[in-house]
């Protein structure tokens, strides 16, 4: 895993922009995932994403653990050991 927290960060507000059919400037990295209306299906698809993008797996619950794009991000950077 060699992404920064930065990187990782802009690429799941690609990520979720592009599950919810939104701009990714309408994705605030600091609101919660729940609040743009995304359920447990898109989380479900969210891990998987992360895990392929990553080469890492994680609990499917992931994305209601960490409920902002910024919190996701921060943890995901701690599983690089940096």
């Amino acid at each position: 895993m060699s992404d920064s927290a930065d990187d990782l960060r802009g690429w799941l507000v690609q990520r979720v922009a592009s599950y919810l059919e939104k701009d990714p400037a309408e994705i605030s990295t600091s609101v919660s995932l729940t609040k743009y209306g995304l359920d447990s299906v898109y989380a479900f698809v969210m891990c998987g994403d992360i895990e392929d993008h990553l080469n890492v797996t994680l609990e499917p619950t992931v994305a209601w653990d960490y409920r902002t794009i910024d919190a996701l991000a921060e943890h995901l950077d701690t599983l690089g050991g940096r």
